[in-house]
C-alpha cells in the first residue's frame, strides 16, 4: 500500500495525486484533485514550447489510477497520460503510459495520420514542490 503522497505527507486514500511532481524526462507537473476532478498544470521540458509556459492539465483519478491531458495550445499539440500509483525502494511513483497527437496540414493527413501519434511511458515522482 502507498505510504506517502506527492508532498510526502500521509496518503489520504481519497486524494493521492494532489502536489508537484516530475517525471524521467524533467518535465514538471502539479495536480489538484477536488473528488476525482483533476486540474493543474505541466510545464514540459521538451519540443518546441518555453520551458517556464504553464499548460492546463485536466483528468480523472479513482483509488490509486489516474487518467489526463494536457493541450500545448498554441504549439498544434495534446498529451494524455493514463497510470497508476505505485510504490518502489525509492518511494511513491505514478506509472504512466502516453500518447500524443500533433496537427498535421489537412492534405497531409490521408498519407500521414499514423505519423501524427506519438506513444510511450513515463514515470512522476514527487518533487517536493
Amino acid at each position: 500500500m502507498i505510504s506517502a503522497c506527492a508532498s510526502a505527507q500521509t496518503v489520504d486514500k481519497t486524494d493521492m495525486f494532489s502536489g508537484a511532481w516530475k517525471n524521467d524526462r524533467g518535465s514538471h507537473v502539479v495536480i489538484k484533485n477536488n473528488d476525482g476532478l483533476l486540474s493543474g498544470y505541466y510545464q514540459t521540458n521538451l519540443g518546441e514550447p518555453d520551458k517556464s509556459a504553464m499548460f492546463p492539465l485536466t483528468g480523472f483519478a479513482q483509488g490509486d489510477q489516474i487518467a489526463f491531458t494536457v493541450n500545448f495550445k498554441g504549439y498544434g499539440s495534446m498529451t494524455s497520460w493514463t497510470g497508476q500509483l505505485t510504490e518502489d525502494e525509492n518511494g511513491p511513483y505514478i506509472r504512466t503510459l502516453w500518447n500524443l497527437t500533433r496537427d498535421i496540414a489537412d492534405e497531409e493527413e490521408p498519407d500521414d495520420m499514423w505519423n501524427s501519434i506519438t506513444a510511450g511511458a513515463s514515470d512522476f515522482r514527487p518533487s517536493g514542490e
